[in-house]
């Protein structure tokens, strides 16, 4: 079984196999696909295509060890705002100091940028150096919520969605519709979340885990 938190540092020519598409080509000597917390110095963002986004959902694959599944391969894709609270989640916990280093490291990272912050950053490439100087690029992809019989799930960016509903303010998430495989988790409302100082153990962390329904979202490169 894989770690449920895994670090990756893929080649873009394997992403890319992965995707069956290229990335972009004139900035073709960053090579390596790494999480975005993991970039030390950012040199150059842009916009995700279409194309390119909805080839990164679709090539996510269950945490599985023994065949690839991949629940959205026939799935329909929509990037729009959405109140936090009025979604159901599947993590059991906000963890206090995550909070903070998102408030503080995203500010920091993206503050040569006009951006609008967490709540409306779009889809995006980002390129730059790692710890070690090497050229390297990631990808900022925002909350994933899937919907399940008529109501929406938030899959992936809990803390993010936590901050804007703290703030008051939509966030700009994927929505994901027609999948072909069931939540890992039974759903919650935010009210049976807790914020907390450390995790919990990881069968504590969801409702009726099953862990080899987990999408695995570092498998293309996404830091979830």
């Amino acid at each position: 079984m894989t770690q449920m938190n895994q670090k990756f540092r893929i080649e873009r020519e394997d992403l890319e196999d992965r995707l069956k598409i290229n990335l972009k080509e004139d900035i073709s000597h960053f090579k390596t696909v790494i999480p975005l917390r993991d970039i030390r110095i950012i040199e150059h963002m842009a916009f995700v295509r279409t194309e390119i986004l909805e080839a990164l959902i679709k090539s996510i694959p269950l945490r599985r060890e023994e065949e690839l599944i991949f629940p959205y391969s026939n799935s329909q894709i929509q990037i729009y705002g959405v109140e936090p609270k009025g979604i159901d989640v599947g993590q059991t916990f906000v963890q206090s100091s995550k909070v903070l280093s998102i408030m503080k490291n995203m500010t920091a990272a993206f503050e040569a940028y006009a951006t609008k912050g967490i709540s409306k950053m779009p889809p995006a490439q980002i390129y730059g150096r790692d710890t070690q100087d090497n050229p390297v690029m990631a990808f900022y992809i925002p909350p994933i919520i899937e919907h399940h019989n008529g109501g929406g799930v938030l899959l992936d960016g809990m803390h993010r969605s936590y901050i804007c509903s703290s703030a008051g303010t939509t966030v700009n998430a994927i929505h994901i519709k027609n999948i072909g495989n069931a939540l890992p988790f039974s759903p919650i409302t935010w009210k049976k979340v807790s914020l907390v100082d450390e995790k919990p153990p990881i069968d504590e962390r969801y409702k009726n885990l099953q862990k080899n329904l987990f999408r695995d979202l570092s498998y293309v490169g996404i830091d979830g």
